[in-house]
């Protein structure tokens, strides 16, 4: 329900390269670049998740490397979701493989890096492990740098599929530093101890971007025997590599760190001292604090920082002191009536879940400051829990009952209850969701109804709660009623099915594409994408300008362009801000719940999210619509998985960082800046 986040260009040029001089220059059997109908049709394969075998073929074996390069990256975004179904039987069996695997294998070999970096990437994406040899060959590519990193990213992606043995030795002294860095960065994804330790032993690299990726690294799965090794790279002269050791040391959560992060806290970067309060949060989770004066002095200035993401990051931490510090928690309160919106909205949370007194909060709570509440899962939740399930807002609704914990269900089987007749369609999801974890006697006709009504929805959330509900249930026409939504008109139902019909039935995956997608404005798209074109979030708090990557990602670029031409984010707000990670906006709902009406395919690309990328938010594969972020910092971790549609060309420090949830957007438009 609720959504997040080395460049192949795609030229439209349509003249021939220069040919040597002679009497009479012969004119060139074809346009270097595409044709609007090429470009179009490869559009329309993707946005149907098709795989056409002739046009695959012509591409793959075509003598512009331009084309070799655009068929990979379309195979990247197809495979993962048609496979070669070599005996027409509809399902996948185990010796039928991703399509475009075979036809990239071949690719693996091409004389321009270009092709082999596009190559690498679509088989990372694809996600089929028997592609493993070719990335291992691609990985090992001495002629491209390039070409060796991208590849041992894509392998990084199949995890603990993957022995960790084979991608070891990426990760050795004698590698290309930035391919070394680019192996060492995703140790985490392999999900071990053996990984994360080859990680530990790099943070004493002499390299600065070795020391930087190792610690990211680390920051993503926790490793409690690096901590003491992490302490010493805390006055790294990186400021990346202090906040990424500053977010390893929260993720162990040791109580010994507590001292080394709140010395960070009067580090000069703000992404440094967001990432150690955030840190002394996690570790006050798991072994509240003793209330030291000194510490709590260095916290409650966090919570007056100049900077507004550590101010609403240390308001968490704050609430762990405050039960045991008098000044601490005068100051929660204070800023649960004074603070900005966004603080307010913070400080009802941390009040409700540490001081559990619900007279301690204001009386004038607004609806986000209500969902804090509820988020905190605290006695007082639960108490306020059957006021706030009717209240005027949908969002405090819909949050009043996705709190819900499973074991919490039959306690609150009559709110549940009450929810599915909601007439909003994201408190109904809500409640089906809840109900389906119920033991109720009429369950399966309950939520039969309800997926039946659902299908006359906007937007599919409901639908889709009631679609999973009914295959946790085992009765006789699961399997035919799953089957009979592979040909939906959704294609978000469609692959919901799919996955279902596999991971609940356990019977091999079947085929749910070519998606039914009816449009016919491919070339209309691909002749708007072959101009620059730019966009202008404005704001109170000033203008966002951001280049569109429409060679990147032009049906994501469109779809942007068409909803801000249409008003459709006039009046609308950065709803989610995540301190140190994104701003999120683009919902006409205003509560992380709203789209369109429709679904987009995702783009997957070569873009990286560095700060300043705008990308997609997506609750799942090709759910993207209208909800896009902003990256406050580089987050490796996102790249391939949300489609990058632009960067930020101005703004980032004047007003992205500064931005506060709920800040509102006056519009959004195309082409006019200033």
């Amino acid at each position: 329900m609720r959504r997040l986040l080395a460049v192949i260009a795609i030229t439209g040029c349509t003249t021939a390269p220069s040919t040597p001089p002679s009497a009479a220059p012969a004119q060139p059997a074809s346009p270097y670049g595409f044709t609007v109908e090429e470009e179009a049709r490869i559009l329309q394969l993707e946005d149907r998740r098709e795989y056409d075998p002739a046009i695959v073929e012509q591409w793959v074996h075509h003598p512009n490397s331009l084309h070799r390069s655009r068929i990979a990256l379309a195979l990247g975004r197809i495979g993962p979701h048609t496979f070669i179904d070599s005996n027409g039987n509809g399902e996948r069996d185990s010796t039928e493989r991703q399509a475009g695997v075979e036809d990239l294998a071949g690719l693996a070999n091409d004389r321009d890096p270009t092709v082999r970096v596009a190559t690498a990437f679509a088989l990372g994406q694809i996600g089929d492990v028997t592609a493993s040899d070719t990335l291992l060959q691609l990985a090992a590519d001495r002629e491209s740098a390039d070409v060796a990193a991208e590849a041992i990213e894509a392998l990084s992606k199949f995890g603990a599929k993957l022995p960790l043995d084979s991608y070891r030795r990426f990760t050795a002294e004698d590698q290309r530093e930035g391919v070394r860095a680019r192996a060492v960065r995703y140790l985490f994804r392999f999900r071990s101890d053996d990984a994360s330790e080859i990680a530990a032993n790099a943070l004493a690299s002499p390299s600065n971007a070795i020391r930087q990726e190792a610690a990211y690294a680390l920051a993503r799965r926790a490793y409690a025997p690096a901590r003491a090794r992490l302490e010493l790279l805390i006055n790294d002269g990186n400021p990346l590599t202090r906040a990424y050791v500053a977010r390893a040391l929260g993720v162990i959560a040791a109580p010994e760190s507590i001292p080394v992060l709140i010395g960070a806290l009067a580090d000069q970067h703000p992404w440094v001292r967001t990432n150690a309060v955030v840190a002394i949060a996690r570790i006050a989770a798991k072994s509240p604090p003793v209330g030291d004066a000194k510490d709590t002095v260095r916290v409650i200035g966090a919570a007056e920082d100049p900077d507004s993401g550590v101010r609403a990051s240390a308001i968490e931490a704050l609430g762990y002191y405050a039960p045991k510090n008098e000044v601490a928690r005068k100051r929660l309160l204070e800023m649960s009536t004074t603070g900005s919106r966004w603080e307010r909205e913070l400080a009802a949370g941390a009040i409700a879940k540490q001081l559990n007194d619900e007279k301690l909060l204001p009386a004038d709570l607004s609806g986000w400051a209500k969902v804090r509440v509820l988020e905190a899962a605290s006695a007082v939740s639960d108490r306020l829990r059957p006021q706030y399930a009717r209240d005027s807002e949908a969002l405090v609704r819909a949050s009043a009952l996705s709190t819900i914990a499973d074991d919490h269900v039959a306690a609150n089987l009559s709110l549940i209850r009450a929810g599915l007749d909601d007439p909003d369609v994201i408190v109904r999801g809500y409640a089906i969701d809840r109900y389906s974890k119920s033991q109720d006697g009429a369950k399966l006709a309950t939520l039969t109804a309800a997926e039946e009504r659902a299908r006359r929805d906007r937007q599919d959330d409901a639908r889709l709660s009631a679609i999973r509900g009914l295959a946790e249930i085992d009765y006789s026409d699961r399997e035919s009623f799953l089957r009979g939504l592979l040909p939906d008109a959704d294609p978000v139902v469609r692959r919901v099915a799919a996955d279902l019909i596999e991971q609940k039935l356990n019977k091999r995956r079947p085929q749910f594409t070519p998606l039914a997608v009816q449009r016919n404005d491919y070339a209309q798209i691909v002749e708007w994408a072959r101009q620059p074109h730019s966009a202008s979030i404005r704001m109170a708090r000033g203008r966002i300008e951001i280049a569109l990557l429409t060679h990147d990602a032009p049906m994501t670029t469109w779809n942007f362009a068409q909803l801000a031409g249409n008003h459709f984010f006039d009046n609308t707000t950065f709803m989610r801000v995540v301190p140190n990670f994104v701003i999120q906006g683009g919902d006409p709902r205003n509560d992380m719940e709203g789209s369109p009406g429709y679904s987009i395919r995702d783009e997957s690309n070569l873009q990286k999210y560095t700060r300043g990328a705008v990308g997609m938010a997506l609750s799942g594969p090709d759910t993207g619509g209208s909800q896009f972020f902003i990256t406050h910092s580089p987050q490796p971790h996102l790249d391939g998985g949300y489609t990058i549609f632009g960067r930020v060309t101005d703004g980032m420090n004047a007003v992205v960082d500064p931005t506060e949830r709920g800040d509102r957007v006056d519009a959004i438009v195309i082409d006019q800046k200033r």
